[in-house]
């Protein structure tokens, strides 16, 4: 922002230079030659050097500095620098300068002083502009001059501090956002690659447990599950990055090869209607586990005796759909009973689908086969852009205030409309109220419902028009003697309306109401002999003032696209961060802590010729166990936890553990929890210890009850502490 505006201020003093020349060379015999080496010079050169500045290093508070000073000292030493004794016929030609001259003070020090250096310089244009060397005008002439100087600058200066800090503050609440944005997509990092973690557990470790336990189950057949649970461990923390996307067809060969060992009877189907259709390897491996799942509970609890599985993709819109269908002719069940803590649904099939945005169906009924419908959308890159787009312009607008929009653009009509009737006081204006009142008309029609942003193209036109009549109505009165003088206010309203179409989405007309506005003035000038000056001097301001409002425009569009890219690149960036450290834990904490806790007896279990002992299927029994609890209350587990339930299990103490929780407990909550269970478990000796967490938002986050001789209730709350009570 700060580099936009410091060119736009330096073209800004490049083009107020050519018709502030024109004016001077009309000036030059009559001012001293010393002040125009020193000020005409001075302003020449800081001109011509703000844009090589602007565009070669971008700070150009110094030269915006000189630049200000230069023009205020022009202006308190023109008395003495004119030196005929004639009137002057026309205004100082510094007043050209004055109002870019004030952006200028304010970028070299700040706002304030810079609305301190407004004052002080129309103030003092002014005070010459009742002196011979300024035109000898009046004092009410001359406050009408100082008004004029003063509105511009003032409501320049006003947005360049209201839009300095509303960016500032954008900076700051996208720095804010942005670290949100990484803390969630670390959490869901994490929480995906704890989910494919349990998954591996549920899916291969305790299976291969389960079947070590089980007398007849056939030492080989233990072998290869302990083989393969060993070789996903392996492969848990060491995914290749950068796989190729797989289409229907190898989507449909890679669950066929996941499904088969499970359930050899089942059959699949390829629907080829949309084999134009990819997903991402992820994706593909989320539908293959899930559909890995579905078949192994045909294969458990169906007693089926086929299965299908039907592979299906298809456009909606802009949205991709991948579907497969799960189907048997087994005994079925009610949909109603089913238990929603079932590992193989809940970690292997509902959670991953929830990760890549899928979802799960089932349905069925006793007698009636079971139906599982496994649903994975992914929508279009240019969706995800335009959805960006909308918020980044959404994010624009707040930052320009609808508020501060419609008082600048009052503030600068009303003063040009109280010049305007000071100047028809005392000349023959009669039409000059009704050219007042379709100004204050035309201003209310440009800003109606600005929150809205864009203008009707109704709205727009009437503006125009108005501005059309108001024009032929200002020069009715305007002095031809004299040139312009005061009653040229109706200029700067004309510049103010249609920038304010212009902003609000209707360049064209706004263009087409320039070029109206210049032919009128040029009609005017040529029928009244005043020649190029005057015309030039009528045109210039709203013709530079509508080029730099399309450039601002322009900008902030080129901001808000910007923005869109920076905000994707940051997003690409924060996953491939939260996807890399999630994995590191993976591989460095949770595989490490689980090869510690399984690998030795895995192996043995992997070696078809060991020989299982009694002690050996004891500790798969309660291996098996700990990892359920794990997965069933990780809440509620850590090392020590689990070393006392497993010895308290050896007394004959029943220990239940239930997480409710659908998030992490606070680390204090947790850390007070452990200890409290862990303690609780060591010293039981008999009976019976129930620990629950609860869902989000309850005030006690934590219960633990203990029914020995006596019934003792622990309960933690959300900061930490403990409170124990008798029941």
């Amino acid at each position: 922002m700060r580099l936009g505006l410091a060119r736009a201020v330096a073209l800004t003093c490049l083009a107020t230079l050519i018709p502030a020349l024109f004016l001077a060379f009309i000036q030059l015999p009559h001012l001293h030659p010393l002040w125009l080496a020193t000020v005409g010079g001075g302003i020449v050169g800081f001109s011509l050097l703000l844009p090589v500045y602007a565009w070669s290093f971008g700070d150009v508070r110094w030269l915006c500095g000189a630049y200000a000073l230069v023009s205020l000292l022009g202006l308190a030493t023109w008395v003495w620098a004119w030196t005929s004794p004639l009137k002057a016929n026309h205004a100082p030609w510094l007043w050209m300068c004055v109002g870019i001259a004030a952006v200028c003070a304010a970028i070299a020090t700040t706002v304030p002083l810079g609305f301190v250096y407004t004052v002080v310089s129309a103030l003092v244009f002014g005070a010459v502009r009742m002196t011979r060397s300024g035109g000898d005008l009046s004092a009410l002439e001359a406050m009408q001059d100082v008004l004029t100087l003063l509105v511009l600058p003032t409501a320049l200066l006003l947005l360049i501090r209201f839009f300095a800090n509303a960016v500032d503050e954008l900076d700051a609440t996208t720095a804010d956002s942005q670290q949100v944005e990484a803390d969630r997509a670390i959490d869901r990092a994490l929480h995906q690659q704890r989910t494919v973690l349990d998954g591996i557990i549920h899916d291969r470790v305790m299976t291969t447990l389960v079947a070590a336990v089980q007398t007849d189950q056939s030492r080989g057949e233990v072998a290869e599950l302990a083989r393969t649970a060993l070789d996903a461990v392996a492969d848990a923390g060491s995914a290749p990055d950068g796989a190729q996307p797989l289409d229907l067809h190898q989507l449909a060969r890679l669950i066929e090869d996941m499904v088969d060992p499970v359930c050899p009877q089942a059959e699949v189907i390829v629907d080829a209607s949309s084999d134009d259709l990819t997903v991402t390897a992820a994706v593909a491996s989320v539908l293959g586990q899930a559909a890995r799942e579905a078949a192994l509970n045909v294969s458990r609890h169906a007693e089926a005796e086929n299965c299908t599985i039907t592979v299906s993709a298809r456009m909606d819109r802009s949205d991709q759909q991948v579907r497969v269908d799960i189907r048997d002719d087994g005994k079925g069940f009610d949909p109603e009973d089913l238990p929603e803590n079932r590992f193989g649904i809940r970690v292997s099939m509902r959670e991953r689908l929830t990760h890549i945005g899928g979802t799960v169906d089932i349905s069925s009924r006793p007698g009636d086969g079971t139906r599982v419908s496994l649903l994975w959308v992914g929508r279009e890159q240019r969706s995800a852009d335009a959805a960006a787009r909308r918020r980044v312009s959404q994010a624009l607008r707040s930052v320009l205030r609808v508020e501060m929009f419609v008082f600048l653009v009052w503030l600068m009509v009303g003063v040009q409309v109280l010049v305007g009737w000071l100047a028809s006081l005392g000349e023959d204006g009669e039409w000059t109220p009704v050219a007042l009142g379709l100004a204050v008309f035309a201003t209310a029609v440009a800003l109606w419902r600005a929150g809205e942003r864009r203008i009707s193209n109704l709205g727009a036109i009437v503006v125009v028009l108005c501005l059309a009549v108001i024009s032929e109505l200002a020069h009715v009165p305007m002095p031809a003697a004299r040139g312009l003088g005061y009653g040229s206010w109706h200029g700067t309203v004309v510049m103010v309306l249609l920038i304010t179409v212009l902003v609000r989405g209707r360049r064209e007309i706004a263009w087409v109401g320039l070029g109206v506005f210049m032919v009128q003035a040029l009609i005017w000038t040529y029928g009244h002999d005043l020649g190029p000056y005057v015309f030039l001097d009528i045109v210039f301001g709203p013709l530079l003032w509508m080029v730099l409002a399309t450039l601002v425009v322009r900008g902030v569009r080129s901001i808000g696209e910007q923005l869109v890219r920076v905000r994707s690149m940051s997003r690409q960036n924060t996953q491939a961060m939260a996807e890399s450290f999630s994995k590191l834990v993976l591989r460095e904490v949770w595989l490490a802590e689980l090869r510690a806790q399984i690998g030795p007896l895995l192996q043995n279990l992997a070696d078809p010729a060991h020989q299982l002992s009694a002690e050996e299927r004891d500790a798969c029994r309660v291996l098996e166990g700990r990892l359920r609890d794990a997965l069933r209350a990780g809440n509620l587990v850590s090392q020590g936890v689990s070393d006392a339930i497993q010895a308290a299990r050896g007394r004959g103490v029943e220990v239940v553990l239930v997480d409710n929780r659908g998030s992490r407990l606070p680390e204090t909550v947790r850390r007070e929890t452990l200890r409290q269970l862990e303690r609780l478990v060591r010293d039981s000796t008999g009976g019976r210890i129930v620990a629950r967490t609860a869902p989000e938002g309850y005030a006690e986050a934590v219960t633990i009850l203990r029914v020995d001789a006596e019934r003792n209730l622990t309960t933690i709350d959300e900061a930490g502490t403990v409170t124990v009570r008798k029941t």
